[in-house]
């Protein structure tokens, strides 16, 4: 695995390269970071800079030598009047991030949700819906079935997890890898109709040029005859 943070922040229309581009939102304090830092270097660092905004990119290869490559935007903790479109514009993936531990980050996951949508013109998404810090459960203010709710509404899968916990890392990790798989397969999908359209275009204009040029040899034959 090789994780590098790079020192810009992203452009809509950023060359892609064969590289899912993922954005993890939800309110300040909820653990995007955590989350993202986890997954990129198996440690846990309990503090960070609610302010700051970061892309990070995972390059690695799986044992089928299948390789995986993420550009992953830690957005800086949104409050209800912040909001920017490119972050919609800008990725292939949503990873929505709440705290079960405070019901308010549950509703600005729902309220980002949507603002997702409305800036995409879609509600067909690539994402997950990530419950954090569920070893916290005695300061439960959201429950799991809450989660799972929101995750169906939303035609996507549900995770509760905790960055802080050594024992969660591979859920943490499934997090990122899941979207990246979903991402491949709507590609590749997407792929394939694109190379079938194609294929028929070329196929009917194939087909177009042997009926004209039948017409061009029945029209010259009819001439000739004439002039017989």
């Amino acid at each position: 695995m090789n994780g590098t943070r790079l020192l810009r922040s992203p452009g809509v229309n950023d060359a892609k390269d064969g590289t899912c581009r993922i954005v993890v939102l939800g309110t300040s304090a909820v653990g995007k970071t955590a989350l993202t830092v986890r997954f990129l270097t198996k440690r846990f660092i309990g503090e960070y800079s609610p302010t700051l905004e970061s892309v990070y990119r995972y390059c690695t290869s799986t044992a089928e030598d299948d390789d995986i490559r993420l550009d992953i935007l830690d957005t800086a903790g949104q409050v209800c009047t912040e909001w920017k479109e490119s972050y919609a514009l800008w990725a292939d993936c949503f990873m929505f991030v709440y705290s079960i531990t405070d019901y308010a980050s549950y509703e600005e996951a729902q309220r980002l949700r949507r603002l997702v949508e409305a800036t995409r013109r879609s509600t067909s998404l690539c994402c997950v819906v990530v419950g954090n810090k569920n070893d916290l459960v005695y300061d439960r203010q959201v429950t799991a079935r809450q989660g799972q709710e929101l995750a169906v509404e939303m035609g996507c899968n549900f995770y509760e997890v905790s960055a802080c916990d050594w024992n969660q890392i591979s859920e943490v990790c499934d997090l990122f890898l899941e979207l990246h798989a979903l991402w491949r397969k709507t590609r590749l999908a997407r792929d394939g109709r694109q190379r079938k359209s194609s294929s028929s275009a070329k196929f009917k204009q194939a087909i177009q040029k042997v009926i004209s040029g039948k017409g061009s040899i029945s029209r010259r034959s009819s001439s000739n005859g004439n002039n017989l």
